[in-house]
């Protein structure tokens, strides 16, 4: 009888943490789905990552765009309709901007459920030509999950040229992103 106990015990135990990855992958915050968010972090030094770009296969750090103004859009795709259709607006944003100016570096963060090929093909299609990385182990996302358990996905952080974290904000269209965009690009090293 015990061990039934136990058993039964550390399945409960297994399916709770499993709905807890699952729910954590899949959530978005009301925030996020109906307008902008923000929130100042000057001066927090931006914790550097490495990961494999889903797209090109190459290795991708932060440390890499040093001297940069660099977007971290942290995002979920392909595990929720509603999320998708949040998060598709604001890469295509994204994009929009990267058409328009040159002065900054956008580096998209995926949580470990969105399906590989998923992505690869939705950035393909779409013309997304900045780094995608696929989060399998969550050890990016764990850097930075203060900002997105506040702003679910997407979750943008903008970091300044001296790698530091300049604000964090929920889904913002292009108009007010640029504007953010404008403030990272003026810091001296």
């Amino acid at each position: 009888m015990k061990m039934k106990t136990r058993l039964l015990i550390i399945l409960l135990t297994l399916n709770a943490f499993s709905l807890l990855m699952l729910s954590a992958c899949s959530s978005s915050t009301a925030a996020n789905l109906e307008g902008d968010v923000y929130s100042q972090s000057d001066g927090i030094t931006a914790q550097d990552f490495t990961g494999i770009d889903v797209v090109t296969g190459e290795s991708v750090s932060l440390a890499d765009f040093e001297d940069n103004a660099v977007l971290l859009n942290f995002v979920n795709y392909g595990c929720s309709e509603s999320i998708n259709q949040v998060v598709s607006s604001q890469l295509l944003a994204i994009r929009d901007l990267t058409d328009e100016r040159d002065d900054f570096t956008p580096v998209s963060i995926f949580c470990g459920c969105c399906p590989t090929e998923t992505l690869r093909n939705f950035a393909t299609q779409n013309s997304f030509d900045w780094p995608w990385i696929l989060d399998t182990d969550n050890s990016i996302i764990n850097k930075y999950s203060d900002y997105l358990q506040t702003y679910g996905y997407p979750t943008l952080v903008l970091i300044d040229n001296a790698q530091n974290i300049r604000e964090v904000v929920g889904n913002t269209d292009a108009n007010a992103l640029s504007d953010k965009i404008d403030n990272l690009t003026i810091v001296e090293n």
